[in-house]
């Protein structure tokens, strides 16, 4: 069949069944996406989604409280899949979970890794995201190398390699619990504006702004292209997926997020439609929600 449904929420049973679907949403009293999208091109406001959402006081309590969840998902399951980007927000909740576990108080012992995504083509490897990840993570915490799934970056078929990396998960059943962080321009991983909800591991061209801001990680100007990413479907279908955001300069790209209804226009509005879904703010992020967050019910530090 023909996938024409243009719905987000790529695991409804409903999808590409329309006459079923508008059943559904009938006895729901609801609207099927394709037709919000008709009611808000012809003026209609329709109430926005919010994700489930803690608030922080700051990038420290963030940063443990997103410990913390990592924590209680190994205590419910020893030898959980778990995928952590690389980036500058993780730094400090890597740093709490190794303290953790220097304190006996977490077991990674039979914990496997998968990695998010990965860099391609970079002419110096060194400062690539497997070696972030080692250096902040996988050392750290002592990942032996055969619980770390990590992504072939010199594959010579990357449609085979991100075959290889989905089965790795598929035999797991799923990622027990995805750590991610938001984009400037919105993305997860690598899942750039415009890709497709129903991709799993796949390569992708870079976004000027991923191509731009992705600068930060380097030492020295890098040539930034292509990457390597798992996919939104496999958020889908993750038992826990944190989304974890600090700093006043992710205020607007999280306002925006919020007062979006989900799209691939905007990788980051997939939160609103998991069901293991979490968003963990500091205060600085949600400087520009906080009004938002208190009328949904959400409590936010001070109100």
């Amino acid at each position: 069949m023909n996938k024409m449904c243009r719905c987000p929420y790529v695991p409804c049973k409903y999808r590409n069944h329309c006459t079923a679907c508008i059943i559904h949403n009938k006895e729901e009293k609801t609207l099927p996406n394709c037709m919000e999208e008709i009611a808000e091109s012809l003026g209609a406001c329709l109430p926005i989604r919010i994700p489930a959402t803690e608030v922080c006081p700051d990038m420290e309590g963030m940063s443990r409280r997103c410990a913390e969840l990592v924590k209680e998902c190994l205590e419910e399951k020893k030898d959980a899949l778990l995928c952590f980007p690389a980036g500058s927000t993780v730094v400090r909740t890597c740093e709490i979970l190794r303290e953790m576990k220097e304190k006996g108080e977490i077991d990674f012992s039979q914990a496997e890794f998968v990695a998010l995504d990965e860099w391609l083509d970079l002419e110096d490897e060194r400062e690539n995201c497997t070696n972030f990840l080692k250096k902040h993570l996988y050392g750290p915490l002592g990942i032996q190398p055969e619980k770390m799934h990590l992504f072939d970056i010199h594959a010579a078929n990357f449609k085979e390699e991100c075959s290889r990396i989905d089965q790795i998960i598929f035999s797991h059943g799923g990622i027990d619990l995805m750590l991610l962080g938001l984009g400037m321009n919105g993305h997860l991983g690598l899942n750039e504006p415009g890709g497709s909800f129903e991709d799993y591991a796949k390569v992708v061209e870079l976004s000027e702004t991923t191509m731009n801001v992705g600068q930060k990680y380097f030492s020295s100007p890098m040539k930034l292209t292509r990457g390597i990413t798992l996919g939104v479907h496999h958020m889908f279908e993750a038992k826990k997926v944190i989304l974890q955001v600090s700093g006043k300069a992710k205020q607007d790209i999280v306002k925006k997020m919020y007062n979006t209804q989900p799209t691939e226009a905007l990788p980051g509005t997939v939160m609103k439609l998991l069901p293991g879904g979490l968003v963990v703010l500091d205060e600085d992020a949600a400087g520009g929600i906080e009004d938002l967050l208190a009328e949904s019910g959400f409590p936010v530090p001070g109100r």
